[in-house]
């Protein structure tokens, strides 16, 4: 009994399996598909590549900055299967790439669209004058172009020369820089004989400073006073004793002064 249980439980759980399975796969096809029209998308590419070819570079150049705002009114007049930034972008692809690619000369195919998420791309091959181009355009799901490029084609030795022209370039200006940077440094050692050389402009130049003026001399020194007064002292009492020992008055008597005389004349003498 027990193992006819376990059996009917096995082939429950095997069948509750399948179902979910059945289901998640139901789920994944009932999610709508991304449909196009192919001819339609042919037809927009053609539009762009009969106006490149038939309108005048002084137009293609003026749709080519038109802005935003313009160009939705535009869109919306003529009812032109783009956005605003598809449509100016692709004139300023053409424009840009006009002198590489010469004239017009054919479509040559149309690549199968690819279908990637929402969005749908598709390959256009060109062939002008000077070389072959590719206009590649992605449509969104409602087969509105939202992206455009125009792209020429080059051969290998035009890839290989412009990559050596482009490595040329960088060396040449990396070297360049280098040589500047040297020279710059080098100019390093002028500098202080330059600034050493205005200095001593700037010192010439500046007014030599007044001689300071001599201290005036020092007068000078006033005979002793105390040299005359004992003079005037001995003169005194000379005087004094001479009235004395004559009995005379000391009023008649003129006082002079007395003059020391050089110790050299008494050694003549």
């Amino acid at each position: 009994m027990k193992q006819n249980l376990r059996k009917v439980l096995a082939v429950s759980v095997l069948t509750a399996s399948v179902l979910g399975l059945t289901a998640c796969g139901n789920t994944a096809a009932a999610e709508p598909e991304v449909t196009y029209d192919e001819a339609y998308l042919h037809s927009v590419a053609d539009f762009l590549i009969q106006n490149w070819a038939g309108m005048p570079m002084e137009d293609i150049a003026n749709y080519a900055v038109m802005d935003a705002e313009d160009a939705e009114t535009m869109i919306g007049s003529y009812g032109l299967p783009f956005t605003a930034d598809a449509f100016t972008t692709a004139f300023a692809g053409y424009e840009g790439s006009a002198e590489e690619l010469g004239a017009y000369v054919s479509t040559d195919s149309y690549d199968t669209p690819i279908v990637k998420g929402d969005e749908i791309t598709l390959n256009v091959n060109l062939t002008y004058e000077q070389r072959p181009a590719q206009l590649s355009i992605v449509f969104n799901k409602k087969s509105v172009a939202e992206s455009v490029a125009l792209n020429p084609e080059y051969t290998m030795g035009e890839i290989l020369e412009k990559a050596g022209m482009n490595t040329i370039l960088g060396m040449g200006t990396v070297f360049a820089v280098l040589i500047f940077i040297s020279l710059v440094i080098y100019c390093f050692n002028f500098i202080p004989n330059i600034q050493a050389m205005f200095s001593k402009k700037k010192k010439e130049e500046a007014p030599a400073a007044a001689p300071a003026k001599a201290a005036p001399a020092a007068p000078a020194a006033a005979p002793a006073a105390e040299e005359l007064a004992d003079d005037g002292e001995l003169v005194a009492a000379i005087t004094a004793a001479i009235c004395a020992y004559s009995g005379t008055s000391s009023d008649g008597f003129v006082v002079r002064s007395i003059r020391r005389a050089d110790s050299a004349t008494w050694k003549r003498a």
